[in-house]
């Protein structure tokens, strides 16, 4: 089975789509924003929006019941859909695709998440079906990932681009599977660009994975902090190949339904 068959599927590490937080534990932006219900002080509401949606429309100088406050201030899971993935590398002009992925998770405080965990079903090569160990034929799950958020370009300016980095949280791997014998683990970050929900309101945030001839559009923030590539390694019988592995990257859109919150950035 040619490597480019098995390349993809560790990228479904990327999918977390799912509003995730930054893991630094400095106060510098971004971070989130969560529009919640106030209690009451002296019989009266200090608040400055008048709605849950903490929207502009609804801003006053004070009274209202709701307020946009830093991290959830409780434990607060989430979870991302998508639809169509598409898989590739540089170098190699066959594609992966993944029918349909999920992802779940929990956010921590204003910068971090935990646990995110992705699956994805119906992962095809040329007909060819891959899995996570003890799973069913096409079906792949990651191990538990940690997500930070950072500056993809424009830090410091009115209209900054702001990207999520996932790595692995506790496990060596991002993600190991089988192919027809072969198999395969990935290692490292990848970056996708976040919209929907920067410097504004929204139920919804958006993650736009995207490459150009198997390479990552992002493999870095601005402003130090760490950065790097996603890639992969296989085993047929001869040892693991490549030496260092080689890059991949994902083309997808996931949404993620987490409730009032912006990207403060």
């Amino acid at each position: 089975m040619r490597r480019s068959s098995i390349l993809a599927f560790a990228v479904l590490a990327a999918l977390a789509a799912g509003a995730l937080t930054s893991a630094s534990a400095s106060a510098e932006l971004p971070e989130y924003m969560v529009c919640t219900k106030i209690v009451k002080a002296d019989h009266a509401y200090s608040g400055h929006y008048t709605s849950a949606s903490c929207d502009e429309e609804s801003k006053v100088e004070g009274g209202g019941e709701y307020e946009l406050e830093r991290g959830f201030g409780r434990k607060a899971t989430f979870a991302a859909r998508s639809g169509r993935m598409v898989l590739a590398t540089s170098g190699v002009a066959a594609e992966m695709e993944c029918k349909t992925s999920s992802t779940t998770g929990e956010f921590a405080g204003s910068k971090e998440a935990r646990d995110v965990v992705i699956t994805a079903n119906g992962c095809e090569w040329n007909g060819t079906r891959c899995n996570s160990p003890g799973l069913r034929a096409g079906r792949i799950v990651t191990s538990a990932l940690v997500g930070e958020f950072g500056y993809l370009a424009g830090r410091g300016s009115d209209d900054p681009t702001i990207g999520l980095r996932l790595t692995e949280e506790t496990a060596q791997y991002v993600a190991v599977f089988e192919c027809e014998g072969a198999e395969v683990r990935t290692q490292g970050p990848i970056f996708t660009e976040v919209g929907g929900d920067v410097n504004i309101v929204s139920s919804e945030s958006t993650y736009y994975f995207r490459q150009s001839e198997g390479m990552q559009q992002y493999t870095s923030f601005e402003g130090g902090l760490p950065n790097g590539e996603w890639h992969w390694e296989f085993d047929v019988g001869r040892g693991w190949e490549p030496e260092g592995g080689d890059p991949s990257a994902l083309e997808l859109t996931a949404v993620a339904n987490t409730g009032a919150f912006e990207i403060k950035a």
